[in-house]
């Protein structure tokens, strides 16, 4: 009765923060407590600081002061320039090495057999190192945070068809390009000695002597314009075929479906399906199928002495391997989504209207995304973010 007389003025009696069998805040008797010592604590703005047993018990004091005091101290700490690279960069950086493991293990395997006059290696063991080169050149990418694509062919597929962002299309183009530049430069260091008792220090893209092949694909010579660039087209059709097969299992009749955690598999998939493709579509052309895969390492023996041939010869063939895998990554995913494909993104064959207004629209969303990444790197040593617009200029002598 005393305490009820004592906090009815303060609208506190009947409420279960006083009862003593609810009571979350002591597990000391009530008996305990007087009635002056209630009528304080019901005054005080916060009750339950008084108590002892704040102090001494988690479970009452919870982790908000924690997790007030780490925000704090987390707000007054400047991110280092090494941890704001390594930040923003990861995920290009980690596509760009895994393209350079595919043409390490891939141009490494073709260097191998021909310089060795094809007693260390053979056709089979190029088609299987850059099956192999695949398999760890997407496992590097994906765990680094990357898609892994290691084409900008699928790259492009994926914007145009699988809601993929835009605004990272030139960001893994150039990573795929740089990163199979800098494993075909890896190669020609290693074996320069060998490549030089190879030609004599003459390098060559033609004649029995020529090497530029350990780098980028050249065509048989009895083949015709047409016949290259249906080469091409075909092989990466086969090849969106194969990557949509391993993402896309969404068949009722399976009774299993292949769970995103086993990259292992996928990547062990991939790479048995570009074997596949080498061993049967990959002599008139070298099924390049990848336009970072040829460009790459042919700037590079470029650079290594090869000269302005590596791009003149064969008709100007340079281009083929560039455009047709992209015409044929759209034609294959075209396909793909008209005969197969049944998922969470409209494709352009069964609702086009859908399909656009999805581009459209994803299109919008990357273009405000990045207006708020370049916002958000605009910020000073306590944090705080700049507030003005990034077209908004300063005026001259207001020092705005």
């Amino acid at each position: 009765m005393e305490i009820e007389k004592a906090t009815a003025g303060h609208g506190l009696a009947g409420t279960d923060i006083w009862s003593a069998d609810d009571s979350n805040c002591s597990s000391t008797p009530l008996s305990d407590f007087s009635s002056q010592r209630y009528y304080k604590r019901a005054q005080s703005p916060s009750p339950m600081v008084e108590h002892e047993d704040f102090l001494i018990r988690p479970d009452i004091r919870g982790k908000d002061k924690e997790e007030r005091e780490t925000e704090e101290r987390r707000r007054h700490i400047k991110i280092s320039l090494y941890k704001r690279f390594r930040r923003e960069s990861r995920e290009p950086l980690s596509e760009m090495l895994g393209s350079a493991l595919l043409i390490i293990l891939g141009d490494g395997a073709v260097a191998q057999a021909l310089l060795s006059n094809f007693e260390m290696g053979n056709e089979v063991t190029i088609n299987l190192c850059f099956g192999f080169g695949l398999t760890m050149g997407y496992l590097t990418a994906i765990t680094g945070g990357a898609a892994g694509h290691l084409n900008p062919a699928i790259t492009l597929a994926n914007c145009l068809f699988r809601g993929f962002p835009w605004r990272k299309l030139p960001i893994y183009v150039l990573a795929q390009v740089v990163g199979c530049g800098i494993g075909a430069a890896c190669i020609f260091g290693i074996y320069r000695n060998a490549i030089t008792a190879y030609d004599g220090g003459r390098r060559q893209v033609t004649g029995t002597l020529r090497t530029a092949g350990i780098y980028s694909t050249y065509p048989v010579s009895f083949l015709d314009l047409p016949g290259r660039a249906m080469q091409e087209f075909f092989a990466t059709i086969v090849l969106v075929f194969f990557v949509n097969a391993v993402a896309c299992q969404s068949s009722p009749h399976l009774s299993y479906k292949l769970p995103t955690e086993w990259n292992l598999i996928r990547a062990l998939v991939l790479g048995l399906a570009l074997y596949g493709i080498g061993a049967s579509l990959g002599w008139q052309t070298g099924y390049a199928i990848n336009p970072a895969r040829d460009f790459g390492p042919r700037l590079v023996s470029y650079m290594a002495g090869y000269g302005r041939e590596v791009f003149t010869t064969a008709g100007y063939y340079f281009w083929i391997p560039i455009v047709m895998p992209c015409v044929g990554a759209i034609t294959g995913q075209l396909l793909f989504d008209f005969i197969v494909y049944e998922g969470e993104h409209d494709n352009f064959v069964t609702n086009p209207t859908m399909a656009v207004e999805r581009l459209m629209e994803n299109m919008r969303r990357n273009k405000k995304s990045l207006d708020a990444d370049i916002e958000e790197s605009r910020f000073d040593g306590t944090r705080k973010y700049s507030k003005r617009p990034l077209h908004e200029k300063k005026v001259a002598g207001t020092g705005a």
